[in-house]
């Protein structure tokens, strides 16, 4: 797969973007204002985290219940025709008024308020759709809903008789329902029939919103780059649909490294490749053509998983990999990548202990792996030039999994500071490599990623605006993970001081970087 051709963008998660109407969260309605300040900083790329539907009150957007479909709490309800026909927040009690203030106006974001706040909404919103019967807005939902259910019936009725046995997991459900035997989903379909139409119109409201984003992105000629996890969840629609080719007769995880003694048990389900074989991956391209009409570019988290499953069970409790065989493993990959590459450009997350042999294939397949500075050493004391890096690559300065840039290089000793100024001198030549992150030890850093040999570039916000806010501490559960706003209002970056000299610097940097 070629590139877009050599172009920079940023990372942000669509839940730490702000404006003056959402509900304490990022939504669909902050793009538009972010894309303006792209433009301005001759941004080319987005870069989100997730957005498929996650587990009921899970913060993570890796925690998703389902491959396909689009997270509701990233609804933009100040331009839902059903929300202001009610009169928007006047539908709300005055309690329920003073809580969003707090939520909106709060650092980060509360999402037990959130959660609950945008759930009250969005059912007063629908009571409101079900009681108007707009003849045009009925027929297109109606329209939709069939066009979509070979996903979308699935999802809904597992949500329906989610919500019915309390968010008990699938396989505890009764069992006529755990086994979908067809009486049963019959059965149920017609008892909960109001219940599932709510999470369809859900998910139509979503698709509608992010074909407006996709439209504005296309006008502002931005590429949006979506993220897709290697695998869902256990008590997911997926999982219970698919049980044979989703299993949980096993969890998924790492084996020991230099990063963790133990390795990591993930808890979740492993695929069963050789069993998706036998329809063709019928199941793995139906995700890939829904994430590629979703976006121009998709990160393919855990790239390794799709060569080899590090999978604990009873009988290997110290776990194992499947396939066990070098030679097996290495021809899955590069099938499986083939396959997934089809419908669209594919950028591959190939960091962590990663044997040679996968980047070999990548590399031979076209499909870019990541280069984060910081991480790629020429020897014990220098880092690799990133001039080098090979034009099929993405430069990065952090990920959303590390400490931003900021942070990283206030760790550093000040040899090591010198070590990594002496291996980036065309980027440091006019500045010093002070111990304090100063505004040129900051252009110098930002300079290295732009202008490395990779075709593409992408900056965390952090490291754009210099702040050392983190969005996840990997191993942790505290509530700061996943709960990071930015400071400004999305629609007013270019005119807050501190968001339009970001622009004009990194525009800068931009052009004299030829991207």
């Amino acid at each position: 797969m070629p590139t877009p051709g050599r172009l920079s963008g940023i990372l942000l998660p669509l839940f730490s973007l702000r404006t003056a109407t959402d509900f304490g969260v990022g939504d669909f309605g902050a793009l538009p204002g972010l894309f303006a300040w792209m433009k301005e900083a001759r941004q080319r790329l987005l870069m989100l985290l997730p957005l498929l539907p996650t587990a009921p009150g899970d913060p993570s957007p890796y925690a998703t219940r389902s491959a396909v479909g689009l997270n509701p709490l990233f609804i933009d309800l100040s331009a839902l025709a059903e929300w202001k026909a009610l009169g928007g927040e006047a539908a709300l009690s005055d309690e329920e008024r003073a809580r969003l203030e707090a939520a909106r106006s709060a650092p980060r974001i509360d999402y037990p308020a959130v959660f609950a706040l945008k759930g009250r909404a969005f059912e007063l919103a629908f009571a409101r759709f079900e009681e108007t019967a707009d003849p045009a807005r009925t027929r297109a939902f109606e329209a939709w809903r069939t066009a979509e259910d070979a996903w979308l019936g699935n999802y809904a009725l597992f949500c329906a008789l989610s919500e019915e046995h309390r968010h008990l997991p699938w396989w505890e459900w009764p069992e006529p329902e755990h086994d979908r035997r067809p009486e049963a989903l019959a059965a149920a379909s017609e008892r909960l029939a109001g219940r599932v139409r709510f999470h369809a119109w859900l998910q139509w409201i979503a698709a509608g919103q992010w074909s407006h984003v996709r439209a504005a992105a296309k006008r502002a000629d931005l590429l949006l780059c979506g993220d897709e996890p290697f695998i869902v969840g256990q008590d997911s629609v997926d999982a219970w649909v698919h049980p044979t080719l989703l299993r949980r007769d096993g969890r998924l995880g790492v084996p020991p490294d230099p990063f963790s003694a133990t390795g990591q048990d993930w808890g979740l389900p492993y695929y069963d490749f050789a069993a998706m074989a036998a329809d063709d991956y019928a199941w793995l391209r139906a995700r890939s053509r829904a994430a590629a009409r979703d976006y121009d570019l998709r990160r393919v988290d855990h790239a390794v998983g799709y060569f080899r499953q590090f999978v604990r069970d009873p009988q290997h409790p110290e776990g194992r990999f499947i396939p066990g065989d070098v030679l097996e493993q290495n021809a899955l990959g590069e099938e499986l990548f083939r396959i997934m590459s089809e419908e669209a450009g594919i950028v591959a997350e190939d960091l962590g202990v990663i044997p040679p042999f996968v980047r070999e294939t990548l590399a031979a397949l076209g499909l870019p792996g990541y280069k984060v500075l910081r991480w790629e050493h020429a020897n014990d004391s220098f880092w690799y030039d990133p001039g080098k890096y090979p034009a099929i690559s993405v430069a990065c300065t952090s990920t959303h999994d590390t400490e931003p840039l900021a942070t990283w290089w206030k760790s550093l000793t000040p040899q090591q500071q010198r070590d990594v100024a002496r291996s980036w001198a065309g980027s440091f030549a006019a500045y010093p490599a002070t111990s304090s992150f100063s505004p040129g030890v900051h252009h110098a850093l930002l300079h290295a990623a732009l202008a490395s040999g990779s075709d593409l570039c992408v900056l965390p916000w952090q490291d754009v605006m210099g702040i050392e806010d983190r969005v996840n501490l990997p191993g942790s559960t505290g509530e700061g993970n996943w709960s990071w706003r930015i400071a400004q209002d999305a629609d007013h970056l270019l005119d807050d001081p501190e968001t339009a000299r970001a622009a004009a610097q990194l525009a800068a940097l931009t052009q004299d970087t030829h991207r």
